[in-house]
């Protein structure tokens, strides 16, 4: 492994631990207001609390800042395991600063959350710029990409107009719905950082400009949806089960932008083992954590 690829790793790592800082500092501040619905100034009492900001600054800050350098050394496919490791200080953080209890069922959820991302992270499935740019310029990657962004985003659609419907599952929900969120933007960062020198240097092509505007527009929509419902989840379940539930997509996807996308072939026989393994352990943990009853409150 050279040190371009340490690197990418490395800020992947520190990010998912800034970003998951960042959660808990966020569900801190909910815990104060939660009792109070969102006519009763709810946003509004959240956007003026000094832990809810700096939540925001270290995850949506300094978590966003490391994901990008993550993104533009070691690509999709990589990133959002390594991210993800954050779910340590997660676990920790949720019992010591916000007083959460985790039952046997969900210390085993997490603990196999943590493992199916290793496994991911081993695979080794690292994608280059070079590799978006050659994509981007193809035809048929980008009928996939569309038919990609089309599909999470009706699943997100379906998974939160799901949630007031099922009571005891609504934080589940929400940050489900924001998992297949965080998944178009995991992947439409990569096009932004691949083509953002070629466009604002003035040398793009009619369709890199295009495809740019997109991933500027679908990332800034992306990023506040993410935020506001992430605070609705926090109102009615737990930061450590809302967290790991939103990652079972996020971990998958980067699958199907690997295989599906950039149609690329794994780099050795024993990634298709790594995958496969990471993948059903993510799967049983979101099964696991996903399982605790939500009291409304509303």
């Amino acid at each position: 492994m050279d040190l371009h690829y340490l690197t990418g790793v490395a800020f992947g790592v520190f990010g998912g631990i800034l970003t998951q800082f960042g959660q808990l500092l966020e569900k801190r501040a909910v815990n104060e207001f939660r009792k109070d619905s969102q006519e009763n100034g709810f946003f509004r009492r959240l956007v003026k609390s000094p832990i809810w900001v700096s939540g925001v600054i270290f995850g949506l800050g300094g978590g966003t800042v490391a994901y990008m350098l993550a993104q533009s050394m070691i690509g999709p496919a990589l990133t959002p395991g390594l991210m993800a490791s954050g779910l340590i200080i997660l676990a920790v953080g949720s019992v010591r600063m916000n007083h959460e209890t985790l039952n046997t069922s969900e210390i085993i959820g997490i603990g196999l959350m943590i493992l199916g991302i290793f496994f991911l992270g081993l695979s080794g499935l690292a994608i280059n710029s070079t590799q978006v740019r050659t994509t981007l310029a193809s035809r048929a990657a980008l009928q996939r990409i569309a038919v990609f962004t089309a599909s999470f985003f009706l699943l997100s659609l379906i998974t939160r107009s799901l949630s007031p419907r099922i009571k005891n599952r609504k934080g589940m929900l929400i940050a489900l719905a924001n998992g297949f969120l965080s998944c178009l933007s995991d992947f439409w960062i990569n096009p932004l950082l691949a083509l953002v020198l070629i466009v604002l240097g003035g040398h793009s092509t009619p369709t890199q400009f295009i495809i740019f505007t997109i991933a500027a527009l679908i990332l800034m929509s992306c990023a506040t949806v993410i935020t506001w419902q992430n605070q609705l989840a926090f109102k009615y379940a737990q930061a450590s089960n809302v967290v790991p539930v939103a990652q079972v997509p996020i971990q998958i996807a980067p699958i199907l932008v690997y295989f599906f996308i950039f149609a690329l072939t794994p780099p050795s026989s024993i990634s298709v083992f790594y995958i496969l393994t990471g993948t059903i352990l993510t799967i049983v943990a979101g099964f696991l954590l996903g399982r605790r009853q939500e009291v409304p409150i509303d």
